[in-house]
């Protein structure tokens, strides 16, 4: 799996069920980048492509159950892994990166520190 299709798990696993659209807004991307990683998350049984009853040409985007176990799985993969790397900083140190890093999160359009 890559990077870009683990996002829009994250995503959807954190806002629920979203529009094609919104997905590439939040994650800057272009739509069909978006289309092209929906399409593969679909074949793999991760993601659900739903006819938005609103919009007929807009296409939503749902986590299977699969696709919701296999994003937070691999959150907390990621979370592990990043408290590994950190663990041998001292805490202040620590304190620091985590700062830093929720500080850029913060910058990033469309995201929030507290997500």
């Amino acid at each position: 799996m890559t990077y870009q299709q683990y996002n829009v798990m994250r995503l959807i696993d954190t806002t629920g069920p979203q529009p094609q659209a919104e997905v590439a807004r939040h994650l800057v991307v272009t739509a069909p980048v978006v289309t092209r990683l929906a399409a593969a998350l679909a074949e793999a049984g991760l993601v659900e492509r739903q006819d938005d009853p609103n919009d007929r040409r807009a296409v939503i985007l749902a986590l299977t159950e699969t696709g919701r176990r296999r994003a937070r799985a691999m959150r907390r993969d990621l979370l592990a892994a990043a408290r590994e790397l950190l663990e041998p900083l001292p805490g202040d140190r620590r304190a620091a990166v985590a700062a830093a890093l929720e500080e850029l999160q913060v910058l990033l359009p469309g995201h929030s520190a507290r997500r």
